[in-house]
């Protein structure tokens, strides 16, 4: 059976970094109802054999409105990424979902790590503004890698809510060396200098493969269970 698929009309498009796009689509057919943390499938009219399928993650939990907002990096010779820059308001894509399940366990009984590289960041983004519309009881902690300060999207807003909540606490990294203000920590030494070898608590890892694969590995051999940690790749 094929997937159910429907049009969304683009509403707003803004530029987070240089490389970063954030877009706001409306389905035009019914709402998408989704967990914070899920993505959509992008039909794409490029390629050899179109639709090209891409997928995004939310980077807002659900709404009234029903609108979605993706966010996506431009990747050099992309199909789907240099399409997608093209877009513009009033232009219409068509898509599918929700799917996926790096969402927080329920209930939640351990406190949270969230380790993210670049893009990785944006459904950990939507789970986090879930999380603090209603503040858990349990210390949560993000440890963010961006490859330039221009490109560690969404920043400023981790630093807000930092300040804002006393069990939130954010740990960013500039990968760049030469734009450190400190020697520069990889996201898995941060990880290990914070946490060692706790066992309470649930870690969530979102990045490319070749990023995520050796914390999960870290985390495994540490004795952590695989539904004791979840992870998400986008390559």
């Amino acid at each position: 059976m094929a997937e159910p698929t429907q049009e969304a009309a683009v509403l707003r498009v803004r530029l987070l970094s240089p490389s970063v796009r954030e877009m706001v689509l409306a389905p035009l057919e019914q709402k998408i109802s989704f967990k914070p943390g899920q993505w959509v499938s992008l039909k794409l009219p490029v390629g050899e054999h179109p639709p090209l399928n891409r997928a995004y993650s939310m980077a807002e939990p659900e709404s009234a409105s029903g609108h979605l907002v993706l966010a996506f990096d431009r990747v050099s010779h992309g199909l789907g990424s240099e399409y997608l820059f093209t877009m513009k308001e009033g232009n219409r894509v068509v898509l599918s979902g929700p799917y996926g399940h790096f969402v927080v366990p329920d209930p939640l009984t351990k406190d949270l790590v969230f380790i993210a590289r670049y893009t990785g960041i944006v459904p950990i983004r939507c789970v986090l503004k879930q999380l603090f519309s209603t503040p858990p009881f349990r210390d949560v902690t993000l440890i963010y890698g961006g490859p330039s300060r221009t490109e560690l999207i969404y920043h400023d807003e981790f630093t807000a809510l930092a300040a804002a909540q006393r069990n939130f606490h954010y740990v960013p990294t500039i990968l760049n060396r030469q734009e450190a203000d400190r020697e520069s920590r990889s996201e898995a030494e941060i990880v290990a200098s914070l946490f060692g070898n706790r066992r309470d608590v649930f870690p969530m890892i979102c990045g490319l493969k070749a990023f995520v694969r050796p914390l999960r590995t870290y985390f495994t051999e540490r004795g952590f269970e695989r539904r004791e940690l979840r992870h998400e790749t986008y390559d």
